[in-house]
């Protein structure tokens, strides 16, 4: 397996910090990561149509402009209308990594986050599952790549 492509970066906290807010789902961060893979150095910008984006991710129209409007919402990303083809032009922006900094910003996120972990605590220790003796050998070589 190649290390240097087939792969996109992502910062740790779009899943570590953003999910923590109320509206911030799932599929809000695979926009970002698809935004992430899309996104052409050279011009400083991703650029593809919404039709591709809703085929990529597998969801409709209406759903890909909901995400980009709460990716916009929490400053993941700028969008700017193409001049000459009409699609939009996405300008991704680092998420903030620091947990303090992020519950100044998104105060109501600490409180939404604090409930949900009450609920999952509420629910009581369930059983540990037994650890495998073994590691395939090909998920062996996939966390070592890692």
């Amino acid at each position: 397996m190649s290390t240097d492509r087939n792969f996109t970066k992502v910062p740790n906290a779009i899943f570590t910090l953003y999910t923590r807010l109320p509206d911030f789902k799932a599929d809000h961060a695979l926009l970002y990561v698809y935004l992430c893979a899309r996104l052409n150095r050279n011009y400083g910008y991703a650029f593809p149509s919404t039709d591709d984006i809703a085929h990529a991710l597998n969801c409709g129209i209406n759903q890909v402009v909901t995400y980009k409007r709460v990716l916009r919402k929490y400053r993941l990303i700028t969008t700017k209308r193409h001049p000459t083809l009409g699609n939009d032009m996405y300008f991704i922006h680092p998420p903030i990594d620091n947990e303090a900094e992020f519950y100044g910003k998104y105060e109501e996120a600490r409180e939404y986050y604090e409930r949900r972990s009450a609920q999952f605590a509420s629910r009581g220790a369930r059983p540990k599952r037994a650890e495998p003796d073994e590691v395939p050998d090909h998920i062996a070589k996939f966390t070592a790549w890692l």
